[in-house]
């Protein structure tokens, strides 16, 4: 084989395990980011819902005070 032949399959090579390394950890990036805003997203969603829990304790026990007052106005 001639060495001008040799070296253009070497190079070939090269630049095709390269391509291939690059596709292999730009597809991880991308899965470990995906991963990522998932689990953002789950989190602000149960922050959300333990906000929300909270507001409405706060509320039922306002309204509980209120009727409170209403029955003792009305006794």
């Amino acid at each position: 084989m001639c060495k001008g032949v040799k070296i253009i399959i070497q190079d070939a090579l090269g630049a095709m395990t390269f391509g291939a390394y690059h596709q292999y950890t730009t597809n991880k990036i991308m899965e470990l980011h995906n991963e990522k805003q998932l689990l953002q997203q789950k989190y602000f969603m149960d922050e959300m819902d333990n906000r929300h829990k909270t507001e409405i304790n706060e509320l039922r026990e306002k309204l509980n005070k209120i009727e409170q007052q209403q029955n003792w106005w009305n006794l």
